[in-house]
């Protein structure tokens, strides 16, 4: 039963980067692959993740012959870090966005007691560095397509078909830095981080003969460098820049090792900031302190339990400085789990972060350097680093990686112990079973009313309302629908459906204004639904503006002088 475990996880290590590169705030309501070539070459719908979780969870509980696992600091902190993001459940400000944030959260959580169960010699972590490397080999091969003339023909295909793409993926194509399988340039990054070490190690473990074992490191490690370059990712050789100091320092002592190995990451950083690959910093820099003084100021307003996981794209640009845009993400993980989860979430992930980098350590120093524990220290600590830079966490493909590292690091901390038979206890069975048939519910109702989505236009947008009720995506999608068929009324009550189901977010106010001022019986109340938009996104001109066309429309009535703009995807 562990091979199997083992196998699985491993395949998960393969799958997650590959398939699953949405953000999960940003995966309710895409729509899903169609055709068995979408199946094939797009990302697959996040809620499937949580079915799988059900299934490893029950795994776990069953198996009666299991070996235990040492029970510690690092063990208990994941578990307490999923109480805190069910604590801050009940005071979300759109349910729905905070319970896909959950199931995610447990997702990776699960995948990490599984880990950690079956995850204890070095077979076993061969087997999830070899997932990872086949992974890794993957978005390589997809990055230097998209690289060397694969974007510029999306982007005409795009042109001429663009109707017929994926969501997510016309969201990518915005410039010239690769993605590859993942949301954009930065998570791409992320994830070559976190894989490095691991991809090297496992190569380095495999039965070759040393010319061919080196031309491959090289080859392999150059490749991964190359790729991490053409993201552009400023951030990505900071982490990586931390992933490999602190994998060399754990490995030895020699100073001019490490001196070596900065020196080469900042000529690489310096050769490709000459190539032109990297020239998006300022910018960058620029909207990523809006996104961070925005979280504080949420956080100052909401310090305990936040406004609810995941939630941050909701109420964000109430707080926005700037006419940056609007952000789904905070692009700091620690921040973003204080703004949205409450100080509590925000100590324990950090402290969860700061013990599994310290047993690390102490795991890469046992019996004179462990080199699975090095690369998994190495790994931890560059998705740490890159942690602080951008939203690692909420992309399942970056975030269960890193999770499932984790686990193998508390695995390999257990000393090897006999296998002990033990019945499975009916209470903890009872409760898995409770909570599998819980989040398979709610995975497979918001799974199902993406695929009731996918027909554009009004009844199916109807359907998927059934489905997920407390999704306002597809209440303002069914508004959008009416309001292009004339439907205005019809239109305000899929509106107001979705402002009492995401209240915060200015773009539900601004279609139910448009649709109260169509009706032409209700100008006071469009008016005050356009100031709710403007409140709640003061730097948003075209609010603004519109504002005071309706304001003077009050004062001197024309018939037809408020022109009805097209209806813009603001989501």
């Amino acid at each position: 039963m562990k091979r199997w475990a083992v196998f699985c996880l491993a395949l998960l290590a393969f799958l997650a980067p590959v398939k699953f590169g949405t953000p999960v705030v940003l995966s309710t309501g895409l729509v899903p692959p169609q055709t068995i070539w979408e199946w094939l070459f797009f990302s697959w719908p996040n809620q499937l993740l949580p079915l799988f979780g059900c299934g490893a969870l029950l795994w776990l509980v069953l198996d009666s012959r299991r070996a235990p696992v040492r029970v510690d600091g690092l063990f208990i902190l994941p578990g307490l870090f999923l109480v805190t993001q069910l604590a801050a459940l009940p005071t979300s400000i759109c349910l729905a966005t905070t319970t896909e944030t959950v199931l995610h959260f447990a997702m990776c959580v699960g995948v990490f007691y599984v880990a950690a169960w079956y995850v204890r010699d070095r077979s076993a972590v061969a087997w999830i560095f070899g997932g990872l490397t086949v992974a890794t080999v993957v978005i390589v091969i997809f990055a230097m397509e998209q690289h060397f003339g694969g974007l510029t023909a999306t982007r005409e295909y795009a042109a001429a078909y663009g109707e017929n793409l994926p969501p997510d993926l016309r969201h990518r194509l915005t410039s010239n830095r690769v993605f590859s399988t993942l949301v954009y340039p930065n998570a791409l990054a992320g994830f070559l981080v976190v894989a490095f070490a691991p991809v090297l190690i496992w190569i380095w473990s495999c039965r070759l003969r040393n010319w061919l074992k080196w031309g491959t490191l090289f080859l392999t490690g150059g490749l991964m460098v190359f790729a991490l370059a053409l993201t552009g990712s400023r951030g990505g050789f900071i982490a990586f820049a931390a992933m490999v100091i602190t994998g060399l320092v754990a490995a030895s002592r020699r100073a001019w090792l490490t001196l070596t190995a900065v020196a080469m990451i900042a000529g690489v950083f310096w050769v490709a900031q000459q190539a032109g690959l990297i020239r998006h910093g300022l910018a960058s820099a620029s909207a990523r302190g809006d996104y961070w003084r925005g979280a504080v100021a949420i956080v100052s307003d909401h310090p305990w339990f936040g406004t609810g996981p995941g939630t941050f794209g909701s109420i964000y640009p109430k707080y926005k400085t700037a006419a940056s845009e609007e952000a789904q993400l905070v692009h700091n993980n620690f921040l973003q789990m204080w703004s949205d989860s409450g100080v509590a979430a925000a100590v324990v992930f950090a402290l969860l972060w700061l013990v599994a980098i310290w047993d690390g350590f102490k795991l890469a120093r046992r019996s004179g350097g462990d080199v699975a524990g090095i690369a998994i220290l190495a790994a931890l600590t560059g998705w740490v680093v890159h942690g602080f830079l951008d939203f690692d966490l909420y992309v399942p493909g970056v975030a269960i990686p890193a999770f499932l590292l984790l686990g193998a690091l508390q695995g390999l901390k257990t000393a090897p112990a006999a296998r002990t038979r033990r019945q499975p206890k009916l209470a903890l069975g009872t409760l898995c079973l409770a909570i599998g048939v819980v989040s398979v519910s709610l995975a497979g109702r918001s799974l199902l009313a993406d695929f009731q989505n996918a027909p554009a236009g009004l009844e199916s947008a109807r359907r998927a309302m059934k489905l997920n009720p407390a999704n306002p995506q597809y209440a303002s999608i069914a508004g959008d629908w009416a309001l292009r068929q004339g439907k205005a009324s019809e239109a305000i009550d899929f509106y107001r459906v979705a402002v009492g189901n995401d209240p915060y977010r200015a773009a539900f106010h601004w279609r139910l204004a448009r649709a109260l001022w169509l009706v032409g019986d209700r100008p006071v109340e469009a008016i005050e639904q356009l100031k709710m938009a403007t409140d709640l996104n003061p730097t948003k001109a075209q609010y603004r503006m519109e504002l005071r066309t309706l304001e003077e429309n009050i004062r001197q009535p024309e018939p037809g002088l408020l022109k009805s703009p097209q209806i813009e995807q603001e989501r």
